[in-house]
């Protein structure tokens, strides 16, 4: 398992901070080639489809993880994030039972930029939720990601 969570930490990093996503979707493919079912590398790989342009893979990924985990929260932010721009109504709800499921500093805040968006002015309440939850993490949020404009 060691090997595992090696190729899992590698992913993770090559997701999230390299924005290598075919090379963490390689690394999550080995990883369940040792653990089918290992539902990390599954979030991973669904995450990663999702900024290459492969929604579909994305969406069916997901759901596949929802139906044998349907309690554990990042599946819903996965697909509320997955469909931010194409069916608000079904994001919101995915990030609420995301957030019901377990609160996190990223499915609140990204809850609150999607409400944003949408003129929704209950994202102010989902701002102060995630500032409570992690000060630090939102003070760099709101400096370096949160967007007030889309043109």
């Amino acid at each position: 398992m060691n090997k595992v969570v090696n190729l899992l930490n590698q992913a993770r990093y090559c997701h999230n901070y390299l924005c290598e996503e075919k090379k963490a979707i390689e690394l999550c493919n080995q990883a369940l080639k040792i653990d089918p079912e290992n539902r990390n590398a599954m979030l991973i790989k669904a995450g990663s489809f999702n900024c290459i342009g492969k929604e579909k893979d994305s969406f069916l990924l997901i759901n596949k993880i929802i139906k044998k985990w349907p309690n554990h929260w990042e599946a819903y932010y996965l697909l509320g994030l997955l469909l931010f721009n194409t069916n608000e109504k079904m994001a919101i709800e995915n990030f609420n039972k995301s957030i019901k499921l377990k609160k996190t500093f990223d499915n609140t805040i990204s809850a609150a930029q999607f409400l944003y968006f949408l003129e929704n002015n209950n994202y102010k309440e989902y701002l102060k939720e995630a500032e409570k939850f992690d000060l630090h993490g939102y003070k760099y949020y709101m400096k370096n990601y949160w967007e007030y404009e889309i043109i």
